[in-house]
């Protein structure tokens, strides 16, 4: 796992979109690791990248979404506008849980 992995729009999009797919039947832990694994980084980067997003989704300037990446902000835009099923108040939901 690289402690500095270099993130991509895509490894932003995986993080959204496996919490889409599977926030209802699995922990959130497992989805964590799991998101991990796959892109090669940290649990903890997971997090704190699942925190930005929720941040964001919120309008905050200050804490976590004031640390967002631009691939964090383009991959945010991206999935709601290939999503327009899932609003912004669902998608906080599904990241805050």
């Amino acid at each position: 796992m690289a402690v500095n992995h270099s993130w991509s729009i895509e490894d932003c999009l995986l993080v959204i979109s496996e919490f889409v797919k599977r926030y209802k039947t699995e922990d959130y832990k497992k989805i964590e690791k799991d998101v991990a694994k796959k892109i090669g980084t940290t649990t903890s980067s997971v997090i704190l990248t699942r925190q930005n997003y929720i941040a964001l989704l919120e309008g905050k300037s200050e804490g976590f979404g004031a640390n967002a990446s631009k691939a964090q902000e383009a991959a945010l835009i991206i999935f709601l506008e290939n999503n327009k099923d899932i609003t912004r108040p669902k998608l906080i939901y599904i990241l805050s849980n």
